[in-house]
């Protein structure tokens, strides 16, 4: 029987232990993978900006305790239900004429000023503001007939 050596640290204690092959395979080996595992993405998340506490409260779930918004990843109704409003939109959006998407694309996914968008065209802006309700007018109706509230403001 085989006997390894390891040494644990906690703190400022250190201390060395003599294991044999079977524990530590089935008791140290998967406890140092983890920690390795969470001092890499430690170090990934830091790159990413997030700082050591940020990373503790993620990895503790308590995000929200410190003033982080929720990071946990959304569940798989959530994902279904945005892939089915996803794909609403893009149904609105296919009924509409190429020039009434790209204006939509445009002023409204692209937060684009109208008047830059008319200058970028060429076009009167006060043209292109009738144009823009009439595309609201016209998204609003798709949505009400696929069974979604839409408020008329």
């Amino acid at each position: 029987m085989s006997v390894r050596k390891i040494t644990v640290k906690s703190g400022n204690e250190e201390s060395t232990l003599d294991v044999t092959e079977e524990e530590y395979q089935n008791y140290y080996r998967p406890w140092w993978q983890q920690k390795k595992r969470e001092q890499r993405n430690r170090e990934a998340m830091e790159q990413n900006g997030y700082t050591e506490e940020s990373y503790e409260a993620w990895r503790d779930n308590a995000s929200e305790e410190v003033g982080i918004p929720d990071m946990e990843p959304p569940g798989m109704d959530e994902l279904v239900e945005k892939k089915l409003l996803l794909g609403v939109l893009a149904d609105a959006m296919e009924s509409l004429l190429p020039e009434e998407r790209e204006l939509a694309m445009k002023v409204f996914g692209e937060e684009m000023p109208l008047a830059d968008y008319a200058e970028m065209k060429g076009k009167n802006p006060r043209t292109l503001s009738d144009h823009k309700r009439r595309i609201l007018s016209k998204l609003r109706k798709f949505f009400t007939e696929h069974g979604f509230e839409v408020d008329n403001k």
